[in-house]
């Protein structure tokens, strides 16, 4: 049978609610960015390449 590891099951329990907050918070803000950047280039598009 495997030993549990308590140290790392309290460093879990610490950390988690720090590390998942962040990691949301990052991803929804490079997908606004990626966004952003997609409607600029499609409002900003050459006019050339339409023709």
């Amino acid at each position: 049978m495997k030993k549990i590891n308590v140290f790392m099951i309290i460093q879990w329990l610490i950390f988690m609610p720090l590390i998942l907050p962040l990691g949301i918070i990052t991803g929804a803000f490079e997908g606004v960015k990626k966004i952003f950047n997609q409607a600029a280039s499609d409002i900003l598009e050459d006019k050339e390449a339409i023709v």
